[in-house]
């Protein structure tokens, strides 16, 4: 019953619902650079920022005090306060000045939320420029703001009557007939959901369930092996791909959790390959940045890259979350280019020392002319990028001719070799190191 609950109300997050919300906010005010969602914590009535895009987006999880912030102050005053330049106004703590100076804002616009006379929360705007906002944009923001407010209001009751109508009362057969006839109306992924916690749980409980393998990646030109790629492989009575685990893992928050036990796994299996021979890891742009993570990266002593995934949006500035690893000679790859959310834009932030081609793109690469000219750009974009280029999903000869005919150095797929157990793996016959890509670049 405890887990039914908790997946009906986890699914309504607030946080989830006003996903988008800074985002379009952002797009609606023309001088906004940067928007944001915060949401008052129960436990001490702080203001924590739940949703953040544009030059706002390094602030999730950013707490302000409900007293001597703006956000408190417009809330009390039940109207929206302005900040003409954030790096002098004094109404504003030394530590709000100084994170504006990080994150490079200057204006801010700051709008109460409010839901049947009370606060919860507030819409931000801020813009890198000075006294970017005007009683014009407020306007705008009210009729934003009211919106918000009812959307993120109504969600928060209907939680919380879930919540009552599923846990009061003695009898216990009677609650769950209610559980089941609210999942069956409501959310009827909410029964799926819960048995997916369950089996998540555990398998996370017991990492040795989870195995990995390696994938050589091959330099084209004269078929030697440049590194192996770690791949996850779940409980042989599972039923769910490792896209699937992990993607549900994310829809369950555990995912960083998940990529953290996979990650354990490969470097634990990776000890028997020579440590001058790289191996990738694939990690999520939220989990590349996550501090237990980079610690266990940056302690290894053998040749690594990481390839950054493509299950969910980079951060506006994704160097200098990297930095510490990068430090310690870790590459990075950008995984699926061309494909998702790899946009140019991005690579040109992140600048990859690695860019791996999408197999999709690689799949008619040899019949599709159009197909050859999006991994000639991609080919030509690397080179100014001084980065190096890997095609996924290579899995026929006159997909490798081509390839090489365009010059793409180096290939991974079926035809160039199978996921294997690290017993199984050429590591020496055929072992060519793959120098240049795995060398640092000078950000």
């Amino acid at each position: 019953m405890e887990r039914l609950v908790q997946a009906l109300t986890a699914s309504m997050d607030p946080v989830s619902l006003v996903g988008r919300v800074a985002e379009q906010a952002c797009a609606f005010v023309q001088a906004a650079d940067g928007a944001a969602v915060t949401l008052l914590r129960g436990s001490d009535n702080a203001y924590v920022t739940v949703s953040a895009h544009g030059a706002l987006a390094a602030t999730i999880g950013f707490v302000v005090p409900p007293e001597n912030s703006f956000q408190g102050r417009a809330a009390r005053e039940r109207r929206p306060k302005l900040v003409h330049d954030a790096l002098t106004d004094m109404r504003l703590s030394a530590r709000v000045r100084a994170m504006n100076k990080q994150w490079v804002t200057r204006s801010w616009a700051v709008i109460p939320l409010m839901h049947n006379g009370d606060a919860i929360g507030s819409l931000l705007l801020a813009a890198t420029a000075v006294g970017a906002f005007t009683e014009t944009d407020v306007d705008a923001l009210l009729a934003i703001s009211e919106f918000v407010s009812a959307l993120v209001g109504a969600q928060l009751q209907l939680s919380a009557l879930l919540t009552q109508v599923m846990t009061d009362g003695d009898n216990r057969g009677q609650r769950a007939l209610t559980a089941q006839f609210v999942a069956s109306v409501m959310l009827p992924e909410a029964v799926e959901i819960e048995g997916l916690q369950h089996r998540l749980d555990a398998l996370l409980a017991q990492p040795n369930a989870l195995r990995a393998v390696f994938q050589p990646i091959v330099r084209l030109e004269h078929g030697t092996t440049a590194a192996y790629e770690g791949l996850m492989r779940f409980p042989a009575e599972s039923d769910l791909a490792p896209a699937q685990w992990f993607s549900a893992a994310r829809r369950l928050g555990r995912g960083i959790d998940l990529e953290y036990a996979a990650l354990c796994t490969i470097l634990t299996a990776a000890r028997r390959i020579p440590s001058d021979c790289p191996v990738t890891v694939n990690l999520s742009p939220s989990a590349a940045l996550e501090p237990v993570i980079q610690d266990v990266l940056a302690a290894q002593d053998r040749a690594l890259i990481v390839e950054i995934t493509e299950h969910e949006l980079f951060p506006a500035d994704p160097v200098p979350g990297l930095k510490r690893v990068r430090d310690a000679g870790v590459s990075v790859a950008v995984d699926d280019v061309g494909a998702g959310y790899a946009n140019l834009t991005q690579l040109l932030r992140l600048r990859p020392e690695i860019i791996k081609i999408d197999g999709e793109l690689i799949s008619g690469i040899d019949d599709e002319p159009i197909a050859r000219a999006m991994v000639t750009a991609l080919k030509s974009l690397a080179s100014e990028l001084h980065a190096t280029t890997v095609a996924e999903a290579v899995e026929t000869s006159s997909q490798l001719q081509t390839l090489i005919g365009l010059g793409i150095e180096y290939g991974q797929g079926f035809l160039l070799g199978p996921p294997s157990d690290v017993v199984d793996l050429p590591l020496r016959d055929r072992y060519e190191p793959w120098r240049r890509a795995t060398q640092p670049t000078e950000i």
